[in-house]
């Protein structure tokens, strides 16, 4: 939201500062996936590594909450 809008009022970001305005909007419980997108890897980080890596996260949390409700 905080980027669209910022596109409203004609400022334009570059995407390094587009994944830091939605690494800083994660909510707590994600912060160990904001620090391994921020540290464990050289370089700068990309929208394209940040939306796969979400859905991974939340397919893995689907996955372990079907797995307890079966009883295993």
């Amino acid at each position: 939201k905080i980027i669209d809008d910022l596109a409203n009022i004609d400022v334009n970001l570059e995407d390094e500062d587009k994944v830091f305005h939605l690494l800083c909007a994660f909510p707590k419980s994600l912060d160990n996936l904001k620090d391994v997108l921020l540290y464990g890897k050289e370089g700068t980080v990309t929208l394209d590594e940040v939306q796969p890596a979400l859905r991974t996260n939340e397919l893995t949390k689907l996955r372990d909450l079907k797995v307890d409700d079966s009883g295993e």
